[in-house]
């Protein structure tokens, strides 16, 4: 295709990067994350880890990879939609922490959701080490 040769595709009449379209190592933005002292809503069961996030089909696509050993052999994706999440996640146990009820879940991860989408704001390849966002 001739658009792709020069790092563009049309999807439904709109003009987008390719990268937005099927990301590469390099359209990753993350962020480290670790637990607060005192927080009580945390909801993953590592202390820490590392919030990514990247375009996919042109929207943000949201993950966290645990701090643990040993590491994780791949990335947990998070999102509101509890079934495409725990397709997407099938088989991986021990991310996160119990919880009572899908409502306590949604509780826990949207913050973080909302934060990786913010990062997906930021430029491609980007490495936030703090908690500016």
């Amino acid at each position: 295709m001739l658009a792709a040769a020069f790092g563009m595709a049309v999807v439904t009449g709109v003009l987008l990067p390719v990268s937005d379209l099927f990301p590469e190592a390099r359209d990753v933005r993350t962020q480290m994350i670790h637990k607060a002292q005192n927080e009580t809503d945390w909801p993953f069961a590592a202390d820490s880890g590392i919030l990514t996030c990247l375009k996919v089909l042109n929207e943000p696509a949201v993950y966290f990879v645990p701090e643990t050993t040993p590491p994780a052999t791949r990335a947990f994706a998070l999102d509101t939609d509890l079934l495409g999440m725990s397709m997407i996640n099938l088989g991986m146990t021990n991310v996160l922490k119990p919880y009572g009820s899908l409502e306590e879940l949604l509780k826990r991860i949207t913050p973080f959701i909302a934060m990786g989408r913010r990062l997906c704001a930021q430029p491609p390849g980007t490495n936030i080490s703090g908690s500016e966002l």
